[in-house]
């Protein structure tokens, strides 16, 4: 046997160790791998809020109904509340309002409240005009204001000063409003006026949220956030 024969011989070994070698290395990595890793489920932070409007006499809850102004056809989002009548069902001072959390990430939140009287008449042809009024006070809800700063004479909104978040998975953190009427009898108006309420919730992150979202250095309360 000459000695290139030997050299050949030599190379191919080598070559079949170096593969042998680094298919047990890749085959040990795998294992560790394997051994080593753990699934891992993360979730998104997530910002989410809801409104629970509902009539409230002590003994029924009575849903809310939005302004109908043509047969089965509504005004979105804006509820109707009986100003005229004590024993209506859906009268002012039976009128709740909560707000419902279900943000898993620490949430500050605030809300808007738009309000119009209106007068509605029919006239000798049976056509029912409906008038906007206008009213420079705000309606006399009893608002549970503990925790909240209205801010409603700079810019309309009342603010949650607490960040906040649900209670768990499956249950959300409700936070009311208009929780009860504890003031003093409400002044009935004449027959014909109604009162027209829709509101307009908004909800960002805590972390940097209403510097960014609502543009507000610091809080209207004072602060920082």
């Amino acid at each position: 046997m000459n000695g290139s024969t030997l050299r050949k011989r030599f190379f191919i070994s080598l070559a079949m160790l170096m593969f042998s070698m680094s298919l047990f290395v890749f085959a040990s990595w795998s294992w560790l791998t394997a051994m080593f890793a753990e699934d891992v489920d993360l979730e998104v932070g997530f910002v989410a809020v809801s409104l629970d409007a509902y009539f409230w006499n002590g003994t029924t809850r009575i849903e809310a109904e939005e302004v109908e102004i043509a047969p089965g056809v509504f005004k979105p989002g804006v509820y109707s509340i009986d100003i005229t009548s004590n024993s209506a069902a859906d009268f002012f001072e039976d009128f709740r309002l909560y707000i419902n959390i279900t943000s898993n990430v620490d949430t500050y939140i605030r809300v808007k409240i738009y309000e119009q009287l209106t007068l509605s008449y029919e006239n000798y042809e049976g056509t029912i005009t409906e008038m906007s009024i206008l009213n420079q006070d705000y309606m006399p809800f009893d608002y549970a204001l503990t925790n909240w700063h209205d801010n409603r004479t700079i810019d309309n909104y009342l603010y949650y000063m607490n960040p906040v978040q649900r209670v768990n998975e499956t249950t959300s953190l409700d936070i009311g409003l208009i929780t009860q009427y504890a003031l003093a009898s409400f002044a009935v108006y004449s027959p014909g006026y109604s009162l027209q309420i829709a509101f307009s919730v908004e909800a960002v992150q805590a972390a940097g949220g209403p510097e960014n979202v609502w543009i507000l250095a610091t809080p209207p309360w004072g602060g920082s956030w």
